[in-house]
């Protein structure tokens, strides 16, 4: 068995282990293409964009685009290519993958990403704790800092929308999640990551009312 191939299975059983007391969610899969499962003494799950990733987990890439951002450090990772990753507190550690683009992300939007109602492995919407209805001050605030990010973003980079979803929601501002999930929509028809965040908002918001 190849060097490399024979330690990652071992980091698959210490993994296994672990998990059972690393229950924190460390990083979100904010971006996916092509193939990306999880690797267990089980057997594989296969991701999506939107699933939370917990310490040690450790993913298999088949040809894929993968883009992960770190609650803790802020550090936005894309992977391209075949290989292994295993998720660390922080960051990623690679076997047989390519270094990736790295980009270091403002805490105000890393901290409101990490509020995402991620979809769990079974493709069910999470809850996250509501604040109490929001005024029409804090909305505009977040609207402001959303147009903001926005602007600054590339096309089609999803993390401003990320950004003022999450806060939407957990400002209880239910209607205008809608009306963010329809606008997005009409502006990116046959995307197939924006059709998951909107299905994830629009299970998120059923669970809510």
């Amino acid at each position: 068995m190849p060097f490399r191939t024979s330690l990652f299975a071992l980091l698959i059983i210490f993994a296994s282990l672990a998990r059972a007391d690393e229950a924190v969610d460390v990083a979100l899969i904010t971006a996916l293409q092509g193939e990306v499962a999880r690797v267990t003494p089980q057997g594989r799950q296969p991701l999506q964009a939107f699933v939370k990733l917990k310490r040690g987990d450790l993913l298999a890439l088949g040809k894929a685009r993968l883009q992960i951002v770190y609650f803790e450090s802020g550090r936005q990772e894309v992977w391209q290519g075949g290989g292994r990753l295993e998720v660390l507190g922080t960051e990623s550690r690679s076997f047989g993958l390519a270094d990736p683009a790295i980009k270091m992300l403002p805490a105000i939007l890393v901290k409101q990403i990490a509020r995402t109602p991620a979809l769990d492995s079974q493709g069910r919407a999470g809850v996250i704790r509501l604040r109490t209805i929001a005024s029409p001050e804090a909305v505009a605030k977040l609207e402001a800092s959303y147009r903001q990010m926005r602007m600054e973003a590339v096309r089609g980079d999803l993390n401003p929308e990320l950004f003022f979803l999450s806060g939407l929601f957990e400002l209880r501002d239910l209607e205008r999640v809608e009306q963010v999930l329809r606008d997005l929509q009409q502006a990116r028809p046959g995307d197939a990551e924006v059709a998951l965040l909107v299905a994830l908002y629009q299970k998120a918001v059923k669970n809510a009312r």
